[in-house]
């Protein structure tokens, strides 16, 4: 550039010679340069390029490119767009390695096809609706109060209206109308009293002491209460002990009847018991079995206390048919010209003296 100005002041020899420097025009101030003319073989002008986010449609981001030629030249230039989401579980299409895809909105938790779209079964841990009743996944189970595998439908429970045994003494959903002489039927299954039976088996009078006829109790409660097996305890008297003393009564237990298995009451508590004697005989067995005209090892009174005699088989150790002890009369024959009496005289507790080698039933109470 500086050789073409040169070129010119050569040819006319006549110009200002300030005008010939190329570097400075005339009345300049000192330091200021002129914009020098862009040279034709350095090529197009260099541009800066600064990306700009831009909003795309449906809330995507497209990526765009400022060009700057100069000063005051601006341009933008789309350059690419992301698209729409890619296929995949949730989009409505049956698509590789899915089992169910009906979209997010039909893709549900209690659905045929889960969010994952996969097929709903019996044992994913998911209720499905209209299908399941419950689902607990691998603690699916046929135990009581569970839920059964395969169908995934509510097993034995309490509150289904049928009586489990060994689980339940009643049910709730069972239609029972409690009244006078009907025990109510609790949220736990259980009827609101304590439960009285007469024993299955029948024993010498070698029971091991009291102690050993409070576990034949328990042992046969096991059948059908285990939770309160432990606390069952013949009604039994020798020279040491006797229900009034070891039984739990009182003001706690005033309002707590006495009931048979069948949820029938015997006795409003230990007091009317005492005072009264048992509404019916106790005839129901821990086998549910009714029995009739049994005698029953007791050597106790009416009032609860032990018969003021030593006649109860050494104190329940003796199997000797020289030893005697009081046994009860569980219930008579319907009809029997002794009912009236039988109640009357609380024959249910204390009747005659037998032989203590002869084998006869306990009156087992929850206690």
């Amino acid at each position: 550039m500086r050789q073409f100005f040169t070129n010119i002041c050569l040819a006319s020899m006549l110009g200002s010679m300030s005008a010939c420097t190329g570097d400075q025009s005339p009345g300049a101030p000192q330091g200021a340069t002129t914009q020098p003319d862009a040279d034709p073989s350095s090529g197009p002008a260099p541009t800066t390029e600064v990306p700009t986010p831009t909003s795309g449609p449906e809330g995507l981001t497209t990526d765009t490119t400022t060009t700057t030629t100069g000063p005051d030249a601006v341009g933008t230039t789309e350059l690419a767009s992301t698209g729409p989401a890619s296929p995949g579980c949730g989009d409505g299409i049956l698509g590789p390695g899915e089992a169910c895809d009906g979209g997010w909105a039909a893709n549900l938790e209690d659905a045929a096809c889960l969010p994952d779209c996969t097929l709903a079964t019996c044992g994913d841990g998911h209720v499905q609706a209209g299908k399941e009743e419950c689902d607990l996944g691998a603690g699916n189970s046929n135990a009581y109060g569970g839920c059964t595998p395969v169908t995934c439908l509510w097993g034995p429970r309490c509150g289904d209206g049928v009586i489990s045994p060994g689980h339940e003494l009643c049910d709730p959903g069972a239609p029972v109308e409690p009244g006078d002489q009907i025990a109510a039927c609790t949220p736990t299954c259980r009827f609101d009293g304590r439960i009285v039976f007469i024993s299955s088996q029948a024993y010498t009078g070698d029971l091991g002491g009291i102690s050993g006829a409070d576990l034949k109790c328990q042992a046969l409660a096991k059948g059908f209460d285990p939770e309160r097996a432990h606390t069952y305890r013949a009604w039994l008297s020798d020279g040491v002990s006797a229900p009034a003393t070891t039984f739990e009564h009182g003001a706690m237990f005033s309002a707590t009847p006495y009931v048979l298995r069948n949820g029938t009451k015997l006795a409003a508590s230990f007091e009317d018991l005492v005072q009264n004697g048992p509404t019916v005989g106790i005839a129901i067995s821990d086998t549910y079995e009714v029995l009739v005209n049994w005698n029953v090892w007791t050597h106790t009174t009416h009032e609860g206390k032990a018969v003021p005699d030593a006649n109860h088989c050494d104190q329940w150790t003796s199997d000797s048919f020289k030893a005697k002890a009081m046994v009860g009369w569980n219930k008579p024959p319907e009809g029997s010209p002794d009912l009236k009496t039988w109640a009357e005289e609380r024959w249910w507790t204390r009747y005659v003296e037998k032989s203590c080698k002869y084998p006869q039933r306990l009156y087992c109470f929850e206690n």
